[in-house]
């Protein structure tokens, strides 16, 4: 069975988005570029919200970065009821029942799933029970408002912290499993 994990950058005071959307204060350094590299090379699908794909779209098929090609390859599919028309390479739409379309997913054979982002998309599947990992990238800044990540939970979800990473930014990865499952 495929395992689905969660990537996600939040501020120390608990926002995954700034107040206009912003995200420069993400920490992109060689340290996180080099878990992403391992992370790209240890899943074979990206699972995104609406307005998560839509920014990648725009960014990855023109991006010269080290991980675009990857990028660009990999299978993704994206969560939405008002998305029509998918034009980044390899996306699949999921329009209907996207808990049990995810599911599915998981049951098939291959890699680990990721959810990049897609904070809303990541409260639906949390609240199914359908994420196995949560991967909080905290990063050393207080934004002050913004956009909560994980909001609108309907219920609350004891986790259990499977490994802590501190970069040479101050920035602190936490890797944890819901309550009662192991890594």
């Amino acid at each position: 069975m495929r395992k689905l994990f969660l990537q996600l950058h939040v501020s120390v005071d608990g926002y995954f988005d700034g107040p206009n959307q912003e995200l420069d204060w993400f920490v992109l350094d060689d340290e996180f570029f080099a878990y992403v590299d391992t992370m790209l090379g240890s899943i074979d699908g990206i699972l995104l919200g609406r307005t998560t794909y839509e920014g990648f779209a725009a960014h990855w098929p023109n991006s010269t970065q080290a991980e675009a090609p990857r990028m660009n390859t990999l299978p993704k599919f994206v969560a939405s009821t008002t998305l029509n028309n998918a034009t980044w390479s390899n996306t699949t739409i999921i329009a209907d029942d996207v808990p049990n379309a995810v599911a599915r997913m998981k049951q098939g054979p291959g890699k680990d799933l990721a959810i990049i982002g897609s904070s809303i998309l990541a409260s639906t599947l949390a609240a199914h029970g359908l994420i196995d990992e949560y991967r909080f990238f905290v990063v050393p800044v207080l934004l002050g408002r913004g956009k909560r990540f994980l909001d609108g939970l309907p219920d609350r979800l004891d986790l259990t912290l499977q490994e802590t990473r501190v970069s040479g930014s101050g920035g602190v990865a936490n890797y944890y499993t819901p309550k009662g499952t192991m890594a």
